[in-house]
């Protein structure tokens, strides 16, 4: 999937116009870091990865990823904790 892409939370811009390409990752990253209620027009969109820190990764924060991507076209094939950093391996 093309779109506009982002850098440092901001629109990615070079040569005076926005940058396009493969908005996958940043698709998956945006849902799994802004909490549900973030989106105006989706308000139930989004994990708030933040609120699952030093919290073991249970069926409940798996499910919920899971539903999330699904819900944007996404399968999850696996997700893990390593590091502190949450490694999700997904498909479109």
């Amino acid at each position: 999937m093309k779109d506009i892409l982002l850098q440092d939370n901001d629109l990615a811009v070079a040569n005076g116009d926005f940058v396009l390409g493969d908005s996958n990752l940043q698709n998956v990253l945006l849902i799994l870091s802004i909490p549900p209620g973030s989106w105006k027009q989706f308000p139930l969109t989004g994990v708030g990865e933040s609120k699952f820190i030093n919290a073991p990764l249970d069926g409940k924060i798996k499910r919920e990823i899971q539903l999330q991507l699904q819900a944007d076209g996404y399968r999850l094939n696996s997700v893990s904790i390593q590091g502190g950093k949450i490694n999700v391996d997904f498909d479109r």
